[in-house]
């Protein structure tokens, strides 16, 4: 398959809803561990950018989409809320990417902490692609590994928030984008 092809695909689809991990093992089988991680970090980096701009440039449409992720989210204060979405298991990419610009985390908060859990993330899914071929038993462990980790932190990021919110009060229907 055409590399430029499965870049562009690879940047473009998670935007609309596609799942990111499938396409992160497909660039480990296209273009291998270091080409592979070079082009999914790039395309993250697009991602992030693209999302917070579009968010930016029509929220209306966005809050509308996103409701029901953005009901999910307390207020919190943005570094623990950033940390907590980009770690919850089983969120899906593009809503984590859309419903942090809306609620109003600044963009700097955003980058700072998205793109490198995201990188990171993909890290698994792009090796396990090139390593598909030749599957050991040390190999699946370590995917296990990896997966303990990020439960791990994830529960770590939530009993964080958890303190940052103690003291704010609850919204009846969740954050309000900044005006």
């Amino acid at each position: 398959m055409n590399g430029a092809a499965v870049f562009i695909v690879m940047t473009l689809l998670p935007m609309a809803g596609f799942p990111v991990s499938v396409l992160h093992v497909a660039a480990g089988v296209r273009f291998g561990t270091g080409v592979g991680l070079a082009l999914t970090t790039v395309s993250i980096l697009i991602q992030l950018l693209a999302s917070y701009a579009l968010v930016k440039a029509a929220p209306a449409f966005f809050e509308r989409k996103m409701a029901p992720w953005r009901k999910r989210l307390p207020k919190a204060a943005h570094t623990p809320l950033t940390q907590f979405t980009m770690l919850l298991p089983g969120a899906p990419y593009f809503a984590q990417n859309y419903v942090l610009p809306l609620v109003g985390v600044p963009l700097g908060t955003y980058l700072l902490w998205s793109f490198p859990l995201h990188v990171v993330r993909s890290i698994v899914g792009v090796i396990f692609g090139h390593e598909s071929a030749d599957l050991t038993p040390m190999k699946l462990a370590g995917f296990g590994v990896y997966s303990i980790a990020i439960g791990l932190t994830c529960a770590w990021s939530f009993r964080r928030l958890r303190r940052k919110m103690k003291d704010q009060p609850e919204a009846a229907d969740g954050p309000t984008p900044p005006e």
